[in-house]
């Protein structure tokens, strides 16, 4: 389970990287729980820990907007 877990992430961060704007179009509530559970989680794969900072990237680039989501 763990191994697909991975693998889907791997994915999903190669999809973010190729695409800047798809964690803008993510609700603030949405953005919320994955940046928590990021931060809760204790054994992050490579792809799992590269989806995280994307996630905190765009925490901060809303913060600088004024919109404290996360």
């Amino acid at each position: 389970m763990k191994y697909l877990l991975s693998i889907a992430l791997l994915i999903g961060s190669f999809t973010l990287s190729a695409c800047n704007s798809s964690l803008s179009s993510i609700e603030g509530a949405e953005l919320r729980k994955r940046a928590y559970n990021c931060v809760i989680e204790s054994d992050l794969t490579a792809a799992e820990i590269q989806v995280c900072q994307n996630i905190q990237r765009e925490c901060k680039r809303r913060q600088a907007e004024g919109v404290f989501d996360c």
